[in-house]
């Protein structure tokens, strides 16, 4: 099998997640990293054994030793940086959200289409096992009547902010916030297993003078309603639980699910856990890699970043988050 060469843009606990995950297989090559200053690039080049380093998307989107690259920047920086790694052709594998809206993410699906590149967002619990579990189990507890889904986790960077001192999770400017940051998954598991809603009610509320704290979005379908709730400044133990009339079913986490539990009225319960010592990122990315080699198809991932994005859009409309606010 043909190693892909790749580079990664970004330098956070993300982008050296998505690089463990990588050194794991043997069909992949750390090659390049892209980084806004040189110095601090080649540090974290030497660190993971890539030859080359860059300052300029451009420059990395016409090098043409590169197959695919890894974004893990803000989210602002998402639709130049793709475009022009697309246009360069490259593969791109973005992380999410994969776009500020759904107008911008249009125009970087229609130029992966015009050069004929794969381009996915690295949503990592749309392609673990443990959701693709929930989803086949869907049917057993149907019809499904309504669903609590809650990812609120203290951010490391919130005291910081307290102390005045806005970090990037806190710009708003540059896309930001709890709804774009953690609220996303919450989102993107309802659309992958429910689909697009047929309305959404949203509500934040607002660090001073700054960016979304928290919200809740309730979306109605012709059958059901599913309460999401995030946030950025306080823990949330609660479970995923999507309820039908016939049981229901349960996840361990929203944004990493390895364990979805089912329990039928008649007393049925079946546990699904996720192999141990898989790493989180490596479904994702063995997803992203059949699409590049054109063994699967990237359509339907896509459809579900689409739906994701149209509601995050409705949401922040309702709920006035403005990315030009500072």
């Amino acid at each position: 099998m043909q190693t892909l060469r790749y580079a990664v843009i970004g330098r956070n606990f993300v982008a050296e997640d998505f690089l463990a995950a990588a050194a794991a297989r043997d069909d992949v090559r750390l090659c390049a990293v892209c980084s806004r200053r040189e110095d601090t690039g080649r540090v974290f080049a030497a660190k993971y054994g890539a030859s080359k380093v860059y300052t300029d998307v451009y420059a990395l989107a016409d090098d043409p030793d590169i197959d695919f690259v890894y974004i893990a920047t803000p989210n602002i920086c998402h639709e130049p940086q793709t475009l022009a790694l697309l246009r360069g052709g490259k593969h791109v594998l973005v992380e999410k959200p994969a776009a500020t809206d759904a107008a911008a993410f249009g125009r970087m699906t229609a130029c992966a289409d015009r050069f004929g590149r794969v381009l996915m967002e690295a949503m990592m619990s749309v392609h673990m096992p443990a959701l693709q579990k929930a989803a086949e189990w869907l049917g057993r507890i149907a019809p499904v009547r309504g669903a609590s889904v809650q990812y609120c986790q203290y951010s490391s960077r919130y005291d910081k902010f307290k102390r005045g001192i806005v970090e990037n999770a806190f710009d708003p400017t540059l896309g930001n916030g709890a709804l774009m940051d953690i609220g996303v998954y919450c989102v993107e598991l309802m659309t992958y297993l429910a689909g697009a809603p047929e309305q959404v009610s949203a509500r934040s509320v607002f660090l001073p003078a700054s960016i979304d704290a928290c919200g809740t979005i309730t979306a109605s379908y012709p059958d059901a309603l599913w309460t999401l709730s995030y946030s950025k400044v306080d823990d949330g133990a609660l479970e995923c639980e999507i309820r039908g009339e016939q049981g229901r079913l349960t996840l361990d986490r929203v944004s990493r699910p390895r364990r979805v539990t089912l329990e039928l009225r008649d007393g049925t319960r079946e546990v699904y856990d996720t192999p141990p010592g898989s790493a989180d990122m490596a479904y994702e990315l063995t997803d992203f890699l059949a699409c590049v080699r054109g063994t699967a198809d990237a359509l339907p991932f896509r459809r579900v970043s689409e739906t994701a994005i149209a509601v995050m859009d409705e949401a922040r409309r309702q709920a006035d988050i403005d990315f030009c606010k500072k």
